[in-house]
């Protein structure tokens, strides 16, 4: 994904844990170009491999949301088919909802790592205006990121094992100085104006270059603390310095409202004839391997395929005994086959049986 790629090798704010990052950027660098131009239908591929795009759905008085991701901003098609939230799109559906007379409840339902910091503080602040009922949700993960826009919303609420929290805000730096002088390379950066060229490869940060960075982090995270105090009024700043809570931690802490452990139950709560409505959008999921047993029993051995060039097993083609002669031989005529005799047993019922 370009926006978080970029944003490592720019020195911008991160609001996302590195492990997490490194991971989708693995991910996503395993793809190679020479995939995407030999397949034949991109999307198809995609959706394979970092799931459907989401989209909203309304039932009812109900619209759902769904944020999924890593969350940037004015992301390209491609990065939006790889999984990533770009918090324009979410922000298009969040107003497409207030704008419905017939959408009395906004559920915006988060399974993200977090991203980047362009553009979430703003998607923040749109939803804690909105006029509608809004209502974040999590069953997995809303990290960083992801917290602050759920965070916003006039209730929120968790499974008790999701990860939630992560409100933290990091620039990484690689100092390769000592690395470039191990190789025999020295850089020697002619510029003007202290602050320009800081972290270019093979040197070193000045304390006034690293002070102009840390206060950057501070702004971001003094901003990020803010934003949830304004919702979370009853939250403390000192769980707020980047540490990940389990659901039930989280509203023991007051960072969310409270614990629901699904998101059928959340509907459930709201009204049972929303539930309803909400199941009949959910989509049904056969059990293909059933399936393929039933249509390959369609077919018995004997009766053959008429497109794989094996032809049925007639009658008369079937196995006969001879006839044995006085002296032990085969006969030339065939042996009547016997026949079952009927004795007046019924068949065995085994539905009738008793269980063990």
């Amino acid at each position: 994904m370009y926006s978080l790629s970029n944003a490592f090798k720019t020195f911008a704010p991160i609001l996302i844990e590195p492990a997490k990052a490194k991971a989708y950027l693995d991910k996503v660098a395993e793809i190679s170009p020479a995939d995407l131009k030999g397949n034949g239908d991109i999307e198809d591929m995609m959706e394979m491999l970092f799931g459907p795009r989401p989209t909203m759905v309304k039932t009812g008085k109900v619209a759902y949301i769904p944020v999924r991701g890593v969350i940037g901003s004015g992301l390209t098609e491609l990065e939006k088919m790889m999984g990533a939230c770009d918090v324009e799109e979410v922000e298009e559906m969040l107003e497409d909802a207030e704008r419905d007379p017939g959408v009395e409840h906004i559920i915006m339902d988060f399974d993200s790592p977090g991203g980047t910091v362009t553009g979430v503080p703003e998607l923040a602040a749109r939803i804690r205006k909105c006029v509608k009922h809004t209502i974040g949700y999590t069953s997995k993960q809303s990290c960083s990121a992801a917290m602050w826009i759920m965070s916003q919303c006039d209730e929120v609420y968790a499974s008790r094992s999701a990860t939630v929290g992560s409100i933290g805000v990091y620039i990484p730096f690689y100092d390769m100085k000592a690395a470039y002088a191990q190789d025999g390379v020295s850089v020697d950066l002619i510029k003007a104006g202290w602050a320009k060229g800081a972290g270019f490869a093979g040197t070193s940060l000045t304390p006034e270059q690293r002070k102009l960075f840390q206060d950057d982090v501070d702004e971001s995270h003094a901003w990020f603390i803010s934003d949830v105090l304004k919702v979370r009024t009853y939250a403390d700043p000192a769980d707020m310095q980047g540490q990940c809570w389990t659901g039930k931690k989280a509203a023991e802490k007051n960072l969310i409202n409270g614990i629901v452990d699904s998101i059928d139950a959340l509907y459930m709560a709201i009204d049972p004839t929303e539930y309803a409505a909400h199941e009949k959008t959910e989509p049904h999921k056969f059990p293909m391997i059933a399936m393929n047993m039933v249509e390959a029993a369609d077919v018995s051995p004997e009766q053959g395929e008429k497109d794989d060039g094996v032809a049925p097993i007639s009658d008369d083609k079937k196995k006969k005994k001879k006839k044995k002669k006085p002296d032990g031989t085969d006969s030339d005529e065939d042996e009547d086959e016997a026949e079952i005799p009927d004795d007046g047993c019924p068949p065995i019922d085994t539905d009738c049986k008793p269980k063990a």
